[in-house]
């Protein structure tokens, strides 16, 4: 099934890094309007973007271009898969270069042309390793200064592949307006009737265009919104977890409890430790 991701931004940031560290990586196959710089290191799988699949290495580092379905997927468990992703729009990039940073306009230029993903070679990907490494323990501006030095090296590399694959932008307004209704409410109580009133639809068509054209439900894809928004409160804060369940849209306890262990496999709880445990330095992890 292909999902739509929502991606939330650092209040009053154009960008997102996020890091997970995992025994496994289930195939989520999935798609956003963000690109999507995903840095992968300590495991061995196979990489999907778009119509592209390819066995990675220890080491592998891909852009994905906006509205782009893929997913990376380890099929056997290991202890020491990681991962780094950063999110962005070119328009945050446009913005900068319009505004005091035109030094940024032939990267804006590159990614323009980008219409399914880049696959980075080997050399490139070991170079900048130290550098993902660095992004992961660096805060503020100087965070910032390493995303665009890693950025800067990706359209000079001699090895890059580009992909071609298709787009699962969404076309139908009525359903690209559903999406957006519901992306903005999820977190409340939120009936099909109201998303369909925002479609300018009936309730009966929003829900032939759901199963049609993603392939889901609106009970399903407002489920999955609310897990995700709750796996990034997990991660992100320590927040108790009846109030990031409530937080999160969900009319009751035991629903979120149910709903989190049927789409993650395990306890909100499990999934906190999982994700929040102590580690050490990225570096370190990183092979010779």
């Amino acid at each position: 099934m292909l999902i739509r991701e929502w991606i939330e931004p650092e209040e009053g940031q154009g960008w997102r890094y996020l890091h997970s560290a995992c025994k496994g990586c289930d195939f989520f196959w999935h798609y956003h309007p963000e690109y999507e710089l995903t840095f992968a290191f300590g495991g061995r799988g196979r990489r999907y973007i778009g119509s592209d699949a390819e066995d990675f290495g220890a080491l592998d580092l891909a852009l994905v271009a906006p509205n782009q379905p893929h997913t990376w997927h380890y099929p056997e468990a290991g202890q020491g898969n990681e991962v780094s992703v950063v999110f962005f729009t070119l328009e945050w990039l446009r913005a900068l270069a319009g505004n005091g940073a035109p030094e940024l306009a032939a990267l804006c230029q590159w990614l323009e042309q980008i219409k399914c993903g880049v696959v980075f070679s080997a050399e490139l990907t070991r170079r900048l390793a130290p550098s993902f490494a660095r992004l992961h323990t660096l805060r503020g501006l100087a965070r910032l200064s390493c995303l665009f030095e890693i950025l800067a090296e990706l359209q000079h590399d001699p090895g890059l592949r580009l992909l071609q694959g298709y787009s699962a932008e969404v076309e139908d307004r009525r359903l690209a307006a559903a999406l957006a209704f519901l992306q903005e409410h999820y977190t409340r109580a939120v009936t099909l009737e109201e998303i369909a009133e925002a479609a300018r639809s009936s309730p009966a068509t929003v829900k032939r265009l759901f199963a049609t054209q993603m392939r889901t439900s609106f009970s399903d894809l407002l489920a999955q919104l609310r897990i995700g928004h709750a796996c990034n409160l997990l991660i992100g804060g320590e927040q108790s977890i009846p109030a990031l369940a409530q937080a999160s849209g969900f009319p009751t306890h035991s629903q979120f409890y149910r709903k989190f262990a049927e789409l993650k496999g395990c306890s909100p709880a499990a999934y906190r430790k999982q994700h929040t445990r102590v580690r050490s330095p990225i570096a370190q992890k990183l092979p010779a």
